[in-house]
């Protein structure tokens, strides 16, 4: 065949040509509505795309590891450490653990003392203990950032570790603790940035500025808010030093970003890779060489996202959470333990998420490909919209005085809010999935354990200032609280019983009944079903045997038309009918005789169990 291209036979297809196939497929539906997707970022994703959709796109030039990042910092391969967090509190206990998560493949490390504790060069000794701090990351959450920097020098002469070699950072992030308390912890609250700068000359390669996009994410707010209130943060921050007298190259080497990671696969690869592009350009315009403009990253798995219910799941949630954060080429990644909503880990949980990574790097080779993401038609479209929606929303920070000002007008912590309020409506109306919670429940699970209340609760931050906070918060936390009260209650009582009145129509029965099935186990309560009827009063009579709390009526329309009516007139003194569906002529004469409830796709699926909870389990008077 020699050069010769394959399928120079066949021409070209156009986009235009494309969208007139697609539309003589659709027969007359509406390409809109059935097809484009309508995203909470603010800009509307294509059924298809193709290289037309690209062509003017023009960050796609420069190569990895060249400005302005848009494809990694690396020229070869897709290096990143993999992060572990440890809760520090007997320091020769938490060597040994240490020493043992680096020995099974963790290479970066947090060490949380709390905001209470800054550990001396005496404590650090203990910690560190036999441990090579010029090849780990170090990473510390203490009281005092300025006080574990001069401590962490002492030990660093201390034990002979080459300082230049030694990495990481200090928690140090003051519009953090502003925006989930509602005020600055500190008197002069930037202080602590310059005197970090200061107090770390000594460790050319730590960073001392910290900012946590995270919180941004795990409030409720989407891509687009969480990178451009991480972006102002981050100019804020270069504005506050610079106009000090530090050299902007200085402060852009000594910042790193969290950024939270969720379960939108494609998005978040385009997060990352749209992150680096737009933070090179800020520091650029602030003066940094273009070389030097590369932003460090760790990547975090989404808190918002984690249940309680079914949480082996969250180790497939944590895996491609991952999976993009490793493909958009973040630099450090912290996998959170699958039962962190409910329990401080488990040493198996805090292995299972480190061997994520390790598999990923060792087994799936994802370290050895630069952005293989690159090209995607999807991918770069997305990276360009994020683009330009995020630094819309930044420069309108930017316009209200900068991050700490847009905060105290209430503009960022309401945008976040609104963004929020809608995603939980779409998950109540199960229009957004959470498996295990708001969908396909795991009906034979059960807790039978005392969980705290503050596990289905918002975090709890406390407020100490005259502006409102973000609100972090689990987005499963609602349902799971119904489903746990219901657990409880079957713990002194019966399990509420709902029972599937299956009749008519063999398809449409079975269809209603796996969707009340659905619908109530989410609630937990305990689901009874039956092959089908023939008669009213074979299943009335079967009904009234089994004494359930509530009887769904399962069948097609039409059925509903002959036999809702005289089953609802049976059985409406023994127990509660729900009718599977929302037949509109008939719907007004079952409100006439008494019927009240109805499911169907359109419910609110949360307000509902919520009221079903309410009658069964607080408002209980049938004795069960």
């Amino acid at each position: 065949m020699g050069k010769e291209k394959l399928f120079n036979e066949f021409a070209p297809v156009t986009p235009v040509k494309w969208k007139e196939k697609i539309l003589q497929d659709l027969k007359g539906a509406d390409y809109d509505q059935k097809l484009v997707s309508h995203l909470s970022e603010g800009f509307n994703v294509q059924p298809f795309y193709q290289q037309e959709h690209i062509a003017s796109l023009k960050y796609l030039q420069p190569l990895p590891g060249k400005f302005p990042f848009v494809r990694g910092k690396n020229a070869g391969g897709n290096k990143w450490r993999i992060h572990q967090v440890f809760e520090i509190k007997d320091l020769a206990a938490a060597n040994k653990k240490i020493r043992t998560a680096l020995e099974n493949g963790t290479d970066s490390l947090t060490f949380d003392f709390g905001r209470q504790v800054t550990p001396d060069d005496n404590a650090l000794e203990k910690l560190l203990q036999n441990i090579d701090g010029e090849k780990i990351s170090l990473h510390f959450n203490v009281a005092s950032p300025v006080g574990l920097l001069q401590n962490l020098q002492k030990f660093v002469r201390k034990s002979g570790w080459n300082p230049k070699k030694v990495t990481g950072a200090v928690h140090n992030d003051p519009l953090a603790g502003f925006s989930l308390h509602g005020r600055f912890q500190e008197e002069n609250p930037f202080a602590p940035l310059s005197q970090s700068l200061k107090a770390a000359s000594g460790l050319p390669a730590f960073r001392t500025i910290t900012v946590d996009g995270t919180i941004f994410h795990n409030a409720g707010g989407t891509t687009v808010s969480e990178m451009a209130f991480t972006l102002a943060a981050g100019s804020f921050y270069m504005q506050q030093l610079t106009d000090k007298g530090f050299p902007a190259d200085e402060v852009a080497g000594r910042m790193q970003f969290s950024l939270a990671v969720g379960s939108d696969y494609f998005m978040e690869i385009a997060k990352f890779r749209t992150f680096r592009y737009l933070w090179a350009q800020i520091l650029k315009a602030y003066g940094v060489a273009e070389e030097k403009t590369a932003a460090y990253v760790m990547a975090e798995n989404s808190y918002r996202n984690k249940t309680v219910y079914d949480p082996y799941v969250n180790m497939l949630r944590t895996t491609t959470e991952t999976m993009s954060a490793i493909l958009g080429g973040a630099d450090t990644i912290n996998v959170l333990p699958f039962d962190m909503a409910y329990e401080t880990p488990t040493e198996m949980a805090a292995r299972v998420a480190r061997n994520q990574q390790l598999i990923l790097k060792e087994e799936s080779y994802f370290d050895k490909v630069t952005d293989p993401a690159a090209g995607s038609y999807y991918v770069e479209n997305l990276t360009a919209n994020l683009m330009e929606k995020s630094w819309e929303l930044f420069l309108k920070t930017d316009d209200l005085g900068g991050y700490p000002e847009a905060f105290k007008k209430g503009f960022v912590q309401d945008r976040i809010e609104k963004e929020a309020q809608k995603k939980d409506i779409a998950i109540s109306r199960r229009k957004a999935s959470i498996l295990g919670i708001n969908q396909f429940p795991n009906i034979t699970e059960h807790l039978e354990g005392e969980l705290s209340p503050e596990v289905f609760e918002p975090k709890k931050i406390s407020q100490t200032g005259n502006v409102k906070p973000l609100r972090i918060y689990r987005a499963a936390a609602a349902f799971e609280k119904l489903r746990y009260d219901t657990d409880r209650f079957a713990q002194k009582h019966r399990r509420p019983k709902v029972w599937l009145f299956t009749i008519g129509d063999l398809a449409m029965r079975r269809a209603r009944a796996q969707f009340a099935e659905n619908f109530f186990g989410c609630a937990g309560y305990e689901m009874i079903d039956h092959p089908g009827f023939a008669t009213v009063g074979e299943g009335v009579a079967a009904a009234k045997k089994e004494k359930p709390e509530v009887v769904v009526l399962c069948g097609d329309d039409k059925t509903y038309e002959d036999v809702a009516l005289t089953i609802f007139e049976k059985l409406k003194d023994e127990t509660m009918v729900v009718l599977a569906g929302y037949p509109e002529p008939l719907i007004e004469k079952l409100r006439d005789a008494g019927m009240e409830h109805f499911i169907h796709a359109r419910s609110n699926l949360l307000e509902e169990l919520q009221k079903f909870n309410k009658m069964l389990l607080v408002d209980n008077n049938r004795g069960f």
